[in-house]
Parts: C-alpha cells; structure tokens; sequence
C-alpha cells in the first residue's frame, strides 16, 4: 500500500502536469514540482526515529529544476558513528517512493566522504555546489558546503578549467544542441547542463557562499544574461514537453517525438517553414546563445581579457572592433559588445566604401573572421548587413548527410575555405595547392562565394536557383568590383557542378568534359569551384568528402583542367588510353605480357582508362579463359578507404545479372558502396564493386563463400533471390519516412546512354530492388554510380533498351518511372 503522502504526492503532480499544456512546463513548474516532492520527503523523513543525519537535495533537485520525468537526487548525510542505522533509515523512507515508481537515486556519505569524492568526481562536486538541505541537522550540511566552496575556490582557475573540459567532453560525446536534428536537450552542447555549468562558475568566483551573477563581475553583459535565461526557460519546456510524451526521462530529441512537441509548444506551419522546423529552429537559437555565453564567460576569465576595444559609433565602426579582435585572435569582450549594443545601426545596412572594406577586414581574418561573424549574428547585427541572413539562420537541414543548420554550414564553409587559401600546400593535395595560388589574387570573391554558396536555402524551392537571384542582390548592394560580384556569383550559382557530376556521370565521356569546360568557361573559375567543392563538403559532414568522392571530383577537375589547356578532349583521351596500355605492361608479370594485348581488346574503353592499373593486371587471368554460362569468378581484396573491401565479379553476361549480384551481396551482408559493370566483346561480364560489412565490419571468407554461393545458386535456378531479401529486410526497421524517392531520366547527359538519377532512403537490398526492375523492363545497365549519404543513397545509372539505344519512348520513360517508385516506396 501507497503511504498517503507518497499517493497525495502523486495526484498532485498528475494535477500539476495537466494544469497546462505539454510545452508550457517550465522554470516556474519545474520549481512546483520539487516543492511537492520536498513535503513528500519532509513528510515521511519525521516518521523516522531521529538520528543525527541531515537530508539533501542534489543535482537538478537541489536547484528545484525537476522536470517531469527527472530523478529525484538526495544525499542522506551522518556523523558516521551509525552507519547501519542510517542505512535501515534511508531503506524504509526511499521505498514507498520506489514502489510508487519514481526514480529516487541516493548518496550515504560522512562528510570526509563527500569531501574525498568531490575531490575525485567533477559531477559529484557540482551535484553538491547546487545542493540545499531538506531535514535533519542542518549544521552537517553547512560544515561540508562550505568547505566544499572553499576547496574549489582556493583554485578557481584551476576548477573553471574542468568545467570547461568537462563542457568540452560532453559535446564531443553528445553533440551540439545547436545544429543536430536529433539533439539531446540535456548533456548536448549548448544545452540546460551548459546552463548549470555557468552557475558553478559563478560559485566559485563569489566571495560569499550562494550564487553571484556572473555579470556583476564583468564576464557576462547584462543581454547575455537576459539571453541565457530565456534559453533555459524554453529549452526546459522543449525537455518536460518530450518527458510528458514519452512517459520516461529521455532527453533526446528524435525525429518522430519532434511533430507533437511542436504542437504542444504552440508552433504552426507557416509560409516556408513547417511547424517542426519552427520548434527546431527556435530550439537552436537557444542553444546558440547558450554557446555563446558559456564560451564567452568561460574565455573572459580565463584568457583574463577585459580591456575595452574602442568602438566607432557606426556601421563600418562595429565591423572595424570586430576586424580588430579578430584579427588579434581574441575574445570580444563584454565591454565591447556593450559600446556595440547602444551603436545606432540601420535596420538594412547601406553600404558604402568604409562598410565594405571593413567587411572585407572580416572576411581576411579568416576562421577567427568567421567566429567574429557568429558573434555578430548572434547579438542579431549579421542580417542588418546581410538581410538575406535572417532566412537562413538556425534554418534545419533536413537532409540526413548535413550535420549543420545552414548558417552554421555557410560559416564553416567559408571558415574552410579560408584554411584553403592560407595554410601551407603540404597540407592538401597538389591540385588543391595550385587552386589555392591560383585564386588568391581574387581572395575576396572567394570567401564571399562560399559564404554565401547555400544562401537559397530558404524554403522556396531550388536553393540553387534561388540562391543565385539571393546573392545577385546581396552582392548589388555592397557595391563590388564587377570581377569580385560576378565570380562569388558564379560560384553559388554553380557549386554543386563538380560533385555532382563526378558523382553522378561518367568522366570517360568525352563530351562530358567539353559541357563542364564550357559551362565554367576559365581556369580562374575552375578553381574556385573545386576549393569550394572540398570546403563545402568538409562543411557538410563525415560522409560527403569521401576518399571516393575526392578521388572523382579530382578527376574531373584535372579532366577539365587539360581541356583548357589542350582544347581537344579527343586528343588527350587518345594520349591516355596509350598511356594507360602502357601503364598496364609495367605492372604485369612478363610471362603475361602476351595475354595484354588479347585481354584488352576484349575490354570497353571506359574500362582501360577508368580502374587502377594495378586492378586490371589482377583482372587479367581472372578473365583469361572463357567463361562457362553458369560459371562464377571472383577476386576480392582491400578497398580505397580502411574498412571496404574491392570484389569483382565475371560471369556471363545476362539480363538481370547485375541484379543477382546486387540481391547475393545484400544476402552476404554486404552494403554496396559503388558499383561499375563493364562487358566483353565476347559477352562476358565484368562488375566492380567497392563494398563494406553491413553489420560486422570484419569479412571474413565464409561470407565471401555464402555470397558466390548464392549467386551460382541464382544463376542455375536453384532459388528465388527476391523472397530471401524480402524476408531480410523484414527483420529491421522500415527505411526514413522523409527520405523521399526521386527518379530523373536525362537523355541530355550522355549522346550513347540514357542517364537515370535515383535517390532513395537507404536500406537492404536496395541497388537489388533498383536493378531488378531494369531487368524485368529489358534495360540494361552500361554503368553505375553509387552514393551513400547516411540513410540516403543516389546512385546513377548509364542505360540503354536491349537493342542498345537510348530511351526515346515517353510511354516507355513514364511507364519505368512509376515502376522504379512502386518498388522503392513499398
């Protein structure tokens, strides 16, 4: 049975949390709900036999910050003379609460133990800096407080430096609340434990026991604090909100509990930008400022930097201050920011020759120009500059590979570019290098165009077309060089042509590279696109700057590169298959030096000049003798990046053969990352694949062994591939829901091969489901490119009909299209 203050306890937290809705729960109930659960404890602690112990409140508790779902934390503190007693004591008043359901967690300690572990344990000493005493003998509590506050205090340089370690480590491990979709409102960085954090400090650096306010001692503006605690208030309704939703403490934000705490917190779709998107971008300007503040009260004090920039009460005057301490590779200190907060700037900024050069000051600075214009955009003075900023800031990406909001992205891509420009060449790859010398006379339109590369993304359709017309205002109105305008313009207008051509095409076809060529017209421009190609993706996450990416967009780059300088594409591509040959013979045993000349005229064109030399000489007697109709070869071996592995696969050729391949691979517990399929002259195929483990990185040769073994099994007849799949597939979870499925059929890319560009939410058996389809509508794939972005692929396949064309038909087009999105949306 319930005791009754335990059960009176319960109905009036149920009251409390349905006195409101979900999303208004914050600071003021928060507090309530600790007040009722301190006269539970008061109440059940007196029924006790008195002894000389004191009970405290700890952690969120202690600072009466108790959300729905939180754990109640307390300390029950004793002299140590009655240690068993104490143990009996907490025993029978904690499990009423246990059997009631809620999560009590406790500490016994004498007060040396709590002086010993907050010596060993960061989170212990701060638990234990927020903690107030409940009951019992106060005067326990106050001995081990106040040395507790004396131990920190008599290092705090020394004991602020863990805190901001500690800060440091819990973002490395959960992320940033700022910029991820999925954010933990508690431990990320930028979240309420960062909130917490800066009170410890300030309860270190009073001169009395309690908790100054950090402004008063010259570390935080008075705005800074008015920002941190709006921050708290609304990132602690975020988290009761999701505690109400779930039933349970979790405080990671996913992408299907996002919907309904929009909706309990009063968001509503609105003109470019839906409710869920209103909740994540309010949640990352909040987390912002919280970065912002936590950093900058933490680099004051530390870095000792409170000397007072002079500041020009004008627009170019608070560029110029920011220049400066960027420049100087400071922190801009609170002082400052104060002169800068009572300057008169217009709503909409007009630029003029002082305000233009002193952006451009920023710009030069670089990374620390970078983090000056995050400084800037956070005290709400970028978008008067550049009013186009305001729809893109805290603006959530929703595709699965981008890890930023988009001005993030755009901050760190330009923050990229300028590494680019300025560090030594040792550091990048030799084209990059020569890019970097080329255009550093044009340095200025360069950071300007990655700044503002991803400037379309507002919501309203293509960002790249929108983005142009963006930027071609943006740029009208800072009065620029024309050369300076029109280059960082031609950079947003065409900064995904490198990636996703060398992505998505074929580099073999030389008419390809004359396209590329003429659309970016000069070596100047080629230049600043593959710079702005790598930044881009470095900007955009692990997964978009691949060893395989880079190699590609390389190629094409050198590609185009002698098409400049030749002018002929035919020529050079004539030049390199000899070169190629010539390449092969050296790395050849002599005793296969016959076989060269047979083996590769069997092969296409695009095969010769497209794999490693060292690939094909491995090829050659994998391919010497003909092979049987139900014959199956195979080599496997390393791949380009650690953890993938090379396979070939040679068969004879058929319709669908890809498909089994793909559906014996995806069986074996193979992911395929790319794929190209290559055919004899003889009729022989030969496929190329890089792949990985699915779910165990390690493949060993037993799975090598199920894979051919499946495959041949196919071939012969002996079993339906289709249903193994399907019934693999069905022991895992469905595929993302906003991944949505994309088929482009483009006749224009290639004058031989109809191009068809699919993006999908990845899963297993995907390139089976894809290529199966091809096969059972007689089209036959030439080549193919696959991507992997997360939990989104986009592969693109070179095809033509089984007669070898093109596909001219609409019907037939049309009729591919829906059977392609049929397969891939069940």
């Amino acid at each position: 049975m319930i005791p009754e203050p335990v059960a009176r306890l319960l109905e009036e937290v149920r009251a409390l949390d349905l006195a409101s809705p979900p999303g208004h729960h914050g600071r003021r109930s928060a507090a309530r709900r600790a007040e009722l659960v301190d006269a539970c404890l008061l109440e059940l602690f007196a029924a006790e036999p008195s002894l000389d112990v004191a009970l405290v409140a700890l952690g969120g508790y202690g600072r009466r910050r108790l959300a729905p779902a939180s754990d109640i934390d307390l300390l029950i503190l004793h002299a140590g003379d009655a240690r068993e007693a104490v143990g009996t004591l907490a025993a029978r008043f904690l499990y009423p609460l246990w059997n009631a359901g809620l999560t009590v967690g406790h500490a016994v300690r004498t007060h040396d133990e709590c002086l010993s572990v907050a010596a060993e344990r960061l989170d212990a000493a701060t638990a234990m800096l927020d903690a107030r005493p409940l009951a019992g003998d106060a005067q326990l509590w106050e001995a081990v407080h106040s040395e507790l506050l004396a131990w920190a205090r008599a290092d705090p340089r020394a004991f602020a430096e863990r805190l901001r370690d500690a800060a440091r480590a819990r973002r490395d491990r959960y992320g940033a609340v700022s910029y991820l979709l999925e954010p933990e409102l508690k431990e990320g960085g930028g979240g309420l434990r960062d909130v917490d954090t800066l009170g410890w400090l300030a309860a270190i650096l009073g001169e009395s026991p309690g908790i100054p306010t950090l402004d008063g001692i010259g570390l935080l503006r008075a705005a800074e604090r008015a920002a941190l605690e709006d921050a708290e208030e609304f990132l602690l309704r975020a988290r009761s909100a999701l505690h109400l939703q779930t039933a349970r403490a979790t405080d990671r934000l996913l992408l299907d509990q996002q919907p309904q705490v929009a909706v309990d917190m009063g968001f509503t779709d609105g003109p470019g930008l839906i409710a869920v998107d209103g909740l994540m971008r309010s949640i990352f300007e909040h987390a912002r400022q919280v970065e912002h503040v936590r950093d900058a009260a933490f680099d004051r004090y530390l870095r000792g930097e409170y000397a007072v920039h002079t500041v020009d009460a004008s627009a170019a005057g608070v560029l110029r201050a920011f220049a400066i301490v960027a420049s100087e590779r400071g922190v801009i200190p609170a002082a400052t920011l104060d002169l800068v907060e009572v300057v008169d700037i217009a709503e909409v900024v007009d630029w003029d020759g002082d305000v233009r050069e002193a952006f451009f000051d920023v710009l030069r600075s670089g990374e620390d120009g970078a983090r000056a214009l995050e400084t800037l955009d956070r005290i709400g003075l970028l978008a008067r500059y550049l009013p186009a900023w305001a729809a893109v800031r805290c603006r959530p990406q929703r595709d699965p590979y981008h890890r930023y909001s988009v001005d993030v992205h755009l901050l760190r891509a330009f923050g990229g570019m300028a590494k680019l420009l300025d560090a030594s060449h040792e550091a990048f790859d030799p084209l990059a290098a020569e890019a970097s010398e080329l255009v550093r006379p044009v340095r200025d339109a360069v950071l300007l165009g990655a700044l503002l590369h991803d400037i379309g993304k507002t919501g309203y359709g293509n960002h790249v077309a929108a983005g142009t017309g963006i930027a071609a205002e943006a740029l009208d109105g800072m009065g620029l060089p024309p050369h300076t305008r029109d280059l960082a313009l031609f950079m947003v207008k065409e900064h995904l042509l490198l990636s996703d051509t060398a992505t998505r095409r074929d580099l073999e076809d030389d008419d390809l590279v004359h396209d590329v060529a003429a659309r970016i017209g000069e070596p100047e421009r080629l230049a600043a696109l593959y710079l702005l190609a790598i930044a881009d993706a470095q900007a955009t996450g692990p997964l978009a700057w691949t060893p395989w990416r880079a190699t590609l967009v390389r190629e094409l780059v050198a590609k185009v590169q002698h098409a400049f300088e030749r002018g002929d594409v035919g020529v050079e591509a004539a030049d390199r298959l000899a070169e190629r040959v010539e390449a092969i013979r050296g790395v050849v045993a002599p005793k296969d030096q016959g076989e060269i000349d047979g083996f590769l005229s069997r092969m296409p064109r695009t095969y010769v000049v497209t794999l490693p030399v060292e690939r094909i000489a491995e090829h050659i007697p994998l391919a010497r003798e003909p092979i049987g109709p139900l014959e199956v070869r195979t080599l496997s071996g390393p791949g380009t990046r650690p953890g993938t592995y090379s396979l070939t696969v040679v068969a004879s050729d058929r319709p669908g053969l890809l498909s089994l391949i793909a559906g014996a691979l995806s069986l074996a517990g193979l992911s395929i990352l790319t794929a190209q399929a290559f055919t004899t002259q003889d009729g022989a195929a030969l496929d190329v694949f890089e792949v990985e483990g699915l779910f165990e990185p390690e493949v060993g040769p037993e799975r090598w062994r199920d894979f051919r073994s499946t495959l041949r099994s196919a071939l012969e007849g002996r079993g339906s591939i289709d249903s193994r799949v399907a019934d693999k597939r069905a022991h895992y979870a469905r595929p993302r829901s906003d991944v949505a499925v994309r088929v482009a059929v483009d006749n224009d890319a290639s004058d031989a091969f109809t191009v068809i560009e699919i993006a999908a939410a990845d899963r297993i058996g995907l390139l089976f489901d894809i290529t199966r389809t091809f096969a059972e509508l007689q089209v036959d794939v030439h080549l193919a490119k696959v991507a992997t972005y997360g939990v989104r692929v986009i592969d693109a396949f070179y095809v033509r009909d089984g007669l070898g064309r093109k596909l001219v038909d609409g019907a037939q087009i049309s009729g591919l299209e829906r059977a392609l999105r049929v397969r891939l949306e069940t």
